[in-house]
This record gives structure tokens, C-alpha cells and sequence, in this order.
């Protein structure tokens, strides 16, 4: 005797299907009979994703499926325990039912319900054909594993649509003739009206080939049955008073809805205040001022709302203002900054006795007389002027400048410099007539710069 999960006997399989095996067995805890589905997965992961969709599956109580006790997995078997219930597997009985086409739209009507249920608990949409449908002794289907995804063409409506066309044809091998289907649904529907039979042929075809959603099934299926006029005489029924439904002789009473539910006009009205002692006219005075004194209290609380908006307005600013004042009033000034000047630059002379240099063998001119002055030596800090025009770093053209220009073309370009006063009848007393830099030439900050001075003659 094989036992899975230390409770449950093996007996008798039952059916074979694609992905599992059905088997009578024993609960030996509580001595009743139960149905075991077992089946195995290729790897772990899907072996505990099917494990996790039967526990889910457990907590699913509805009519239209097969109620699971318990779920487990032992030596890599995955196995459900079903509730065992009289009657087999639909697909066994399919040859010898004998079905009216009512009954064979009555049993999809009902399973399209077990579908929703499934997608309402996120439930994989499993398959509604006969091979997967149990058909109890009482008549009722039952959908034996809706924990397993069905495949195209056997699950959701389309599913219905083949398990319709099984049931009329009597076979569970479903057709890939549109043609063929609707002869066997026709053929089967000899119960309804030729309206009716041909409207629910025509649904079945939508169905079958997956033109057609759920909803739509449904309500469709509800108008060939009847279901919605039903319903409506259920609750038309139901709304009506006692009293009128039956005659001191048991019998009953033809009352019609209008007489129920009729309005009281104007008149029954008048007559009624008129019974109690009031006149309408008066009734219509006293509702008009009290009314009117709603109105005066609601319009005086508005304003009074409109008045407190104000302030509050009107204070924020204020607070936001003195906010303002004392944010500035705290806040550190900064302190002026001072830009410095050529003027406010400090230049040290050093005046040393240097002899006069000889001309350099760059083809510079000769020296006219003897220098009268000993050359001044001025070593500053490189500065910017507006006034000169030099660029940092290049030795400026000083010659035709005065000797203050030059001074300060040489400080613009980052250059110390000294100078000598000479006689040369050529130039004009007091301008630049050589000097020993080449004008261009790229030059280091600091580099000494000589250039020469006319006396005049």
C-alpha cells in the first residue's frame, strides 16, 4: 500500500491527464474517501510555483469547483487532495449523456460564473472542457484543476464555446470546421425557437472562434435563457405589499405596478393638510420664511467668513513683512572692496651709475653724445592701465612714446626697465628713441626692459 504525506492512501488511479494523474485513495486520519491528483515538474522552480498555485488554489470555496483539503510535495511529487464527490469525470459519461440544448446553455452559463470567480481571485485560467469537468450524480459540473493554466481554444470563452460543442456532439475531440460546429449546435437546439436557436448559434460561433469577451457571453446567454426576465418578475414580485397579493380566499390579486408605486398628485395632497386642520396656502407661508430665514443665517455667516479671510490676510503680511525688516536688519553687510590703481602702486627707483651700453650687433642705431644722466633703474610689480596700451608678457614698442608712456607700457607688460637721457638731434626732447628689446618678443614677468631718452640737442 503506497502512502504520500503519512495520511493518504494510493487505491485506484482514476484518469490520466496531460500534465497529471487522478487517483481514488483513503484519508486514514479521518476514514473517508478523497481524490489525489498528483503530477512532477522538469525543475525546481516550477515545482514550487505549481505548489504555490495549489495552496492558493485551497482557499478558493465555490460551487463550481472541486473543494482541495490539502496540498503538499514529497520525494518531488506534487500531489492536491481533493474532496471526493459522487458522480466521474465528465469526459467519461460524455457518449451516453443525454442533453437538451437549454440544459447543455445552462451548464456554460453556469461554469462562465466559475471562470470569473477564478480571475476575480487571480487564478490561472484553466481549462473548461470535458476533460477537465466532473459531472456529480445530481447533474452539477464541477471544474476538477483550476490551478493549472489550460491551453488555447480549452480555457475562458472559447473554452465554453468547445465544451458546448462537446456536449452536443457527444465527443470530446473538438472541430476546426466553423460549418461543422454550428450544424451540431443547430442540430442539438431543437428545444428553442428558430429566433432563440438561431441566436445562440450565432453566440456559440463568436465564442468558438474568440470574437466574443466574457461579460458579453454572459448577458448574451442570460437574454436566450430567460435569466434577466426572471429576475425581474423575482423582484417585481417580491416588491409588492402583502396585503395585495392575496384575497381573504387565498387567491390572488391582479394589482398592477401603477397603483403601487403611483405618485400622490396635487390634489390628494391639498385634501390631506385639509384633514389634518392646516391650509395649503398657509403651509406654503410658513415653509417660504423659513426658508427665507435659512438664507438670512447662511448669508450672514458668509460674510462673517469673509471678514475672517480678510484678517488672516491681512496678518500674514504683516508678519511677513516685520520677517523681511528683521532678516535684513540681522543680515552682515559686506565690507567694500578696494580696487587698486596704477596710481596707488608704489614703485621703488633704485638709480645706480651705469656706464653707457654699446649698441648691440641687432643693427640698432648709433649713439648720437654721451649720456648726461646716469641711468634710473625701476623695478615694480606688473600693473594694469587703461591708459597703455601693452599685452602681459610681450615686449612693447616704446620708441616715439614719451618717457611716462614708455614708464607705463613697460609696467603694463610685466616688465622692469631703466633709462638713459641722451642728446640725439633726431628726436624730440623727452621721447623714446631706442631700446634694446625687439618689440614682440615673448618675455618672462620681471624681465628687465633699457630704453632711451632724447635730450634734445
Amino acid at each position: 500500500m503506497v502512502i504520500i504525506g503519512n495520511r493518504y492512501t494510493l487505491n485506484q488511479p482514476l484518469k490520466r491527464m496531460a500534465n497529471g494523474l487522478w487517483i481514488r485513495g483513503m484519508d486514514l486520519t479521518f476514514k473517508r474517501d478523497v481524490l489525489l491528483y498528483t503530477c512532477q515538474e522538469t525543475d525546481e522552480s516550477a515545482h514550487q510555483e505549481t505548489l504555490g498555485w495549489m495552496r492558493k488554489a485551497s482557499q478558493l470555496s465555490d460551487e463550481h469547483f472541486m473543494h482541495i483539503l490539502d496540498a503538499g510535495s514529497e520525494d518531488g511529487t506534487l500531489f492536491a487532495i481533493v474532496q471526493a464527490l459522487t458522480g466521474s469525470p465528465l469526459s467519461d459519461r460524455l457518449s451516453v449523456l443525454e442533453i437538451t440544448g437549454h440544459k447543455a446553455l445552462t451548464y456554460v452559463y453556469e461554469l462562465a460564473k466559475g471562470i470569473r470567480e477564478t480571475r476575480l481571485n487571480r487564478l490561472p485560467e484553466c481549462s473548461v472542457d470535458a476533460e477537465n469537468l466532473w459531472l456529480e450524480d445530481n447533474g452539477r459540473l464541477r471544474i476538477m484543476n483550476y490551478w493549472t493554466e489550460g491551453k488555447n481554444g480549452r480555457r475562458g470563452v472559447p473554452g465554453l464555446a468547445l465544451l458546448l460543442y462537446q456536449l452536443c456532439a457527444k465527443t470530446d475531440i473538438p472541430t476546426s470546421s466553423i460549418r461543422a460546429y454550428a450544424f451540431d449546435l443547430n442540430r442539438s437546439f431543437t428545444d428553442f425557437s428558430d429566433e432563440t436557436r438561431e441566436r445562440a448559434v450565432d453566440l456559440a460561433c463568436k465564442a468558438y472562434e474568440g470574437t466574443c469577451t466574457l461579460a458579453d457571453f454572459q448577458q448574451e446567454l442570460e437574454v436566450i435563457l430567460g435569466i434577466k426576465n426572471e429576475r425581474k418578475t423575482q423582484l417585481l414580485t417580491s416588491a409588492l405589499p402583502a396585503k395585495d397579493m392575496k384575497s381573504s380566499n387565498g387567491r390572488k390579486r391582479k394589482t398592477t405596478v401603477h397603483e403601487f408605486v403611483a405618485p400622490k398628485t396635487g390634489v390628494r395632497r391639498a385634501e390631506k393638510q385639509k384633514a389634518e386642520g392646516h391650509e395649503p396656502r398657509e403651509l406654503q407661508a410658513r415653509i417660504i420664511k423659513a426658508t427665507d430665514r435659512k438664507i438670512a443665517k447662511l448669508s450672514e455667516l458668509f460674510r462673517e467668513s469673509i471678514q475672517l479671510r480678510k484678517w488672516h490676510l491681512l496678518s500674514t503680511a504683516v508678519f511677513g513683512v516685520f520677517v523681511l525688516l528683521l532678516w535684513l536688519s540681522l543680515s552682515p553687510h559686506p565690507k567694500p572692496q578696494t580696487i587698486p590703481t596704477p596710481a596707488s602702486i608704489k614703485t621703488s627707483m633704485n638709480r645706480t651709475e651705469a656706464s653707457k651700453p654699446a649698441a648691440s650687433a641687432s643693427g640698432m642705431p648709433a649713439q648720437t653724445g654721451a649720456p648726461t644722466r646716469t641711468p634710473i633703474d625701476a623695478e615694480v610689480q606688473p600693473a594694469v592701465n587703461d591708459e597703455v596700451q601693452a599685452k602681459a608678457g610681450v615686449v612693447p614698442d616704446l620708441v616715439t612714446y614719451t618717457r611716462e608712456d614708455a614708464e607705463k607700457m613697460a609696467i603694463a607688460s610685466g616688465l622692469r626697465y631703466q633709462f638713459f637721457l641722451e642728446s640725439n638731434v633726431a628726436a624730440v626732447k623727452g621721447i623714446v628713441f631706442k631700446q634694446d628689446l625687439t618689440p614682440g618678443t615673448v618675455v618672462k614677468n620681471g624681465d628687465r626692459i633699457t630704453f632711451w631718452v632724447s635730450k634734445g640737442k
